[in-house]
């Protein structure tokens, strides 16, 4: 029996693997949900992602706030990057520091 093609770049749950180059988001939830404020994501096609994370599929935190009626939206987005420079901003940021609307008030 033959194996199945694994596509280059992406594992078989539909989650990156590798270099793979996209944008960077960061959301902000109009208020704290559990004591977060912001998320922060990486996809090739953001507006294909915000719309599953609408759906409830996507990242916990996102489907919860969502299920609480907490309004959020994309505020930001790094175009041309990658999965790394996600990982950067998370470890060395308070993503608050990232948000314009936060910086606003």
């Amino acid at each position: 029996m033959k194996k199945p093609l694994k596509r280059e770049g992406v594992s078989k749950n539909g989650r990156r693997t590798g270099h793979i180059v996209g944008s960077v988001y960061l959301i902000h939830l109009a208020r704290a949900f559990n004591g977060a404020r912001h998320y922060l994501g990486f996809s090739t096609d953001v507006p294909a992602r915000v719309e599953r994370h609408k759906a409830g599929r996507g990242a916990p935190l996102l489907k919860a706030a969502t299920v609480k009626k907490i309004p959020w939206r994309v505020v930001r987005t790094w175009r041309k990057r990658d999965g790394y420079f996600e990982a950067e901003l998370k470890a060395g940021n308070d993503l608050k520091d990232l948000c314009p609307v936060c910086k606003k008030g």
